[in-house]
C-alpha cells in the first residue's frame, strides 16, 4: 500500500559543475542558503532581510540592478529610523547610518548578483499590506490602523515577476533564475486567503516561466503540501517546516539541480560537517583529525567554501 503521494520533477541543467548562488524572499530562502553555506557552496542571501511579497522583492530587485541608492527621504523616523523596503531586523539610530549601510549593502548585493550562476527566489505570498498606497515589505510594529490589506491580482504577479527576471538579466545575462514558493502557510488572515495567495504565485510564475528559457519552477509547496502531507514535519505553530522536512526538500533540489559529480561533493561535505559536530573524549586528536578531513576536502575540492 501506498501512504504518502510521490512525484518525480524534471532533471534541470544549471551549465555548471559548482554554482554560486543568490538567494532572495522568503524565510525558507534563509534557512536553505545557511544549508547551502554549511556545504561548501558560495551563497549571497537576502541583503535587506526576509523579504515576502512579490513587489517588495521587485523592488530591491530594481535598487541593486540599477543601483539606486538610498536617500533620507527612503526612510521613515518611528522612534528608530527604518524602511518600508526593508524587515523589522533593519532598524538604525539616525539617517546618516541608514543611508551608508543600505547603500554599502546595495553595492555588494550588486555585486554577488553580477556574479552569481543561480538566483534562487522564493515568493511568500502574494497577500500585502500598503501604507498610503506603498506597498510594505514589513510593518515594523507599526500599528494595524495605519495598513490596508491586498490581494495582489494575478496581473500584477506575473508583471512582477516579469520585471524581476527582467532586470536580473540586465545584469547577469547567463543567469539560471529558479523560483518557487515557500511551504510556509501564512494563516493570520485566514486559511482560505492563505491558499489563494499561494495559488496566484504559482499561476503566475508559471505564466512567466513559459516565456523565459532561462527559469525554472522548484515546487517546495508541493513538496511540503503532498508528500509531506503529515503534522509531524511541521513545528509547533503548524505551519513552519522542521529540520527534517527542510532538509527533505532540500535533498529533493539538490536530486533536481546538481550533477551526480556534485551530489558526490554535498555528500562528502556531509560527513565532514557531521564529523565536526561530534563531541570526542580524545580533543586533541580530535582537532588533529578535523583538520587532516578539512585539508584533505580542499584538496580534493578546492572550490569549496568552507
Amino acid at each position: 500500500m501506498k501512504f504518502k503521494i510521490d512525484f518525480d520533477i524534471p532533471k534541470q541543467n544549471l551549465k555548471i559543475e559548482w554554482p554560486s548562488f543568490f538567494t532572495l524572499g522568503s524565510c525558507f530562502a534563509q534557512n536553505q542558503a545557511q544549508r547551502m553555506a554549511q556545504l561548501g557552496l558560495e551563497v549571497y542571501s537576502n541583503p535587506f532581510g526576509i523579504l515576502y511579497n512579490p513587489i517588495s522583492i521587485g523592488k530591491i530587485v530594481s535598487r541593486i540592478v540599477n543601483q539606486q541608492l538610498y536617500t533620507a527621504s527612503d526612510f521613515e523616523n518611528r522612534k528608530s529610523i527604518f524602511s518600508w523596503e526593508h524587515h523589522g531586523n533593519f532598524k538604525y539610530n539616525n539617517f546618516p547610518l541608514a543611508i551608508e549601510e543600505s547603500n554599502s549593502l546595495l553595492k555588494e548585493a550588486q555585486n554577488a548578483l553580477k556574479t552569481s550562476n543561480c538566483i534562487l527566489i522564493t515568493l511568500g505570498t502574494s497577500l500585502v499590506y500598503k501604507h498610503k498606497s506603498i506597498t510594505v515589505a514589513n510593518c515594523h510594529r507599526v500599528s494595524n490602523n495605519e495598513f490596508v490589506q491586498e490581494q495582489l491580482s494575478f496581473d500584477e504577479i506575473k508583471h512582477a515577476i516579469s520585471q524581476i527576471v527582467k532586470d536580473i538579466h540586465t545584469l547577469n545575462s547567463k543567469a539560471k533564475i529558479i523560483l518557487t514558493v515557500s511551504p510556509i502557510r501564512h494563516l493570520r488572515s485566514g486559511i482560505v486567503e492563505s491558499s489563494r495567495s499561494k495559488a496566484t504565485l504559482i499561476a503566475a510564475i508559471h505564466e512567466v516561466n513559459a516565456l523565459n528559457k532561462e527559469t525554472s519552477y522548484f515546487p517546495s509547496y508541493e513538496i511540503f503540501i503532498d508528500e509531506l502531507r503529515d503534522y509531524r514535519f511541521a513545528k509547533e505553530d503548524l505551519t513552519h517546516p522542521t529540520a527534517q522536512a527542510e532538509k527533505y526538500i532540500w535533498d529533493r533540489f539538490a536530486s533536481t539541480y546538481f550533477s551526480n559529480s556534485a551530489l558526490k561533493t554535498l555528500d562528502d561535505v556531509k560527513k565532514y560537517r557531521d564529523f565536526e559536530d561530534h563531541r570526542p573524549d580524545d580533543t586533541d586528536l580530535y582537532q588533529k583529525q578535523l583538520t587532516e578531513k578539512k585539508a584533505l576536502l580542499h584538496k580534493q575540492y578546492p572550490f569549496l567554501k568552507l
